[in-house]
């Protein structure tokens, strides 16, 4: 699977021969335009009801805190909850399921926490046979962890898995192996291949020459400033 760099340096060489010497593009503006595609692709993709693709996905671990339950920092509920420690990556708004896919301990066998929307959560854990069970949500940009069995707030790290709306986001969790950034711009790209030569060519096609235009349109500006102003006099 490609990474992020290649498919920049890959499209910017594409296109060089079209530009002037005096246009100037940046990588970072290309990789800016290539996650606002693959967002797009994939939003309309899975909001068609396509299943989502495990290419696509990203697997963080994100360690824990017991906090109150209270949404004002100035009142203390004594309720304690489970919150992660950071606001978790920003995931892509789908219409009919949600982009997380998995909350759940961070081993392979462990059971997976029910994901929720948040709104569900003073009527859950009610019944004889879900009093047990450990609920997952997110409010305010965190993920939340809750049960009515208090054992749940010996937790200190959870694993999560999603489509994120950036994939660079999760940069700020490590490796649990290698103790690195979980990403890197030279680590595969949570991307379809498939997708990559439509967004080359969104992107070639709009982005980049509707930058070149307006360059070439700034420097005609430029070169006639002095006429254009005597004129005006």
């Amino acid at each position: 699977m490609a990474t992020l760099n290649e498919i920049a340096y890959d499209i910017l060489t594409i296109m060089r021969p079209q530009l002037s010497d005096d246009t100037e593009i940046e990588l970072s503006q290309i990789k800016f335009w290539i996650k606002n595609q693959r967002s797009l692709l994939i939003r309309n993709e899975i909001n068609k009801s396509r299943t989502i693709d495990a290419d696509l996905l990203q697997t963080v671990c994100a360690d824990v805190e017991c906090v109150d339950s209270s949404v004002c920092c100035d009142i203390d509920l004594c309720c304690p909850i489970i919150r992660t420690k950071k606001k978790i990556p920003k995931t892509i708004e789908l219409h009919f399921k949600e982009a997380i896919t998995r909350v759940g301990p961070v081993g392979l066998k462990g059971k997976p926490f029910s994901y929720i929307n948040h709104t569900a959560v003073p009527w859950v854990g009610n019944g004889r046979f879900n009093k047990n069970m450990i609920y997952a949500f997110i409010h305010d940009d965190y993920l939340y962890v809750y049960s009515k069995d208090t054992k749940y707030l010996a937790l200190k790290t959870i694993s999560f898995r999603g489509i994120f709306e950036d994939p660079e986001e999760i940069k700020s969790y490590k490796d649990c192996t290698t103790k690195e950034p979980c990403y890197s711009d030279n680590d595969a790209y949570p991307i379809k291949t498939w997708m990559l030569p439509q967004i080359k060519n969104m992107i070639i096609e709009g982005n980049l020459q509707l930058q070149a235009q307006a360059e070439f349109q700034q420097a005609d500006v430029d070169n006639n400033a002095a006429s254009d102003v005597q004129q005006i006099k």
